[in-house]
């Protein structure tokens, strides 16, 4: 047979006559204490918190005016003639300035 050993310090009826550990209430006053400074912890945070959130909505204006200059910025770069424009341009400018350096060279001679 095996001998069955009883965990000291514990009887074996529950008798719900309160905690078996004389120091559990102690240790129950201890973590009660650690809690209510974690609740001012908390609230501490909670307010850290809202501040930011002011300052984010403040933001939030803030870069919606950004963005209504960046729209305009982008307007006036559509607008502006594309790379195959001003090739275009430039070669037809040249070969109208080549074309009147001929005419004129040729009038010239006679």
């Amino acid at each position: 047979m095996v001998e069955v050993l009883r965990f000291p310090g514990r009887s074996g009826a529950q008798s719900g006559g309160g905690p078996e550990d004389p120091m559990l209430e102690s240790r129950v006053a201890g973590i009660e204490d650690d809690m209510k400074d974690v609740k001012a912890s908390l609230r501490s945070i909670e307010i850290i918190l809202a501040k930011i959130e002011g300052r984010l909505s403040g933001l939030e204006g803030r870069l919606t005016g950004i963005e209504g200059r960046l729209s305009g910025i982008d307007a006036r770069f559509s607008s502006l003639p594309t790379t195959w424009t001003m090739l275009t341009i430039i070669f037809a400018t040249w070969g109208i300035g080549s074309g009147i350096l001929i005419f004129a060279l040729n009038v010239l001679r006679k």
